[in-house]
């Protein structure tokens, strides 16, 4: 059973310093803390919240990694602007592909831009080197 008269203030968890009681109660009619977080906002937590480490700052935290994965996407979707080609590709040129449709081999030209897909099938290489060209012109940034 837990301990239902625990003093936090002063205690810190994780990012945040536990400063007073809260006036209000939480969902359940459980205390909840004022707390400091290290850079500087103040946030209310519930003690199970605190000592479960379940909230450990105020949220800037989540904040500063969901931009590190934003940067991530940008520099994985950037990579598709050059010509490297990838390691399972087996025509030899980057964004054309080989897909059998209706029982015949044909050429499959994808861009993906902004994460949408622009694709065309086509009969022939060269018509796919074609294609890709033009869906390059039109959809790749400059």
């Amino acid at each position: 059973m837990p301990n239902i008269n625990q003093d936090l203030v002063g205690k810190v968890f994780g990012h945040l310093t536990v400063l007073r009681k809260a006036k209000e109660r939480g969902k359940y009619n459980e205390y909840k803390w004022v707390c400091r977080c290290d850079c500087g906002k103040l946030t209310t937590v519930t003690t199970a919240a605190l000592n479960s480490g379940s909230i450990t700052s105020c949220g800037h935290v989540r904040l500063e990694k969901s931009k590190e994965n934003l940067s991530f996407t940008e520099d994985r979707h950037k990579k598709q602007f050059n010509n490297r080609l990838p390691v399972t590709n087996k025509t030899g040129y980057k964004n054309i592909s080989m897909t059998t449709r209706n029982g015949r081999e044909r050429y499959r030209v994808a861009i993906q831009v902004n994460r949408k897909q622009h694709s065309k099938i086509v009969d022939s290489l060269e018509e796919a080197l074609v294609v890709r060209e033009q869906l390059r012109k039109e959809w790749w940034p400059k």
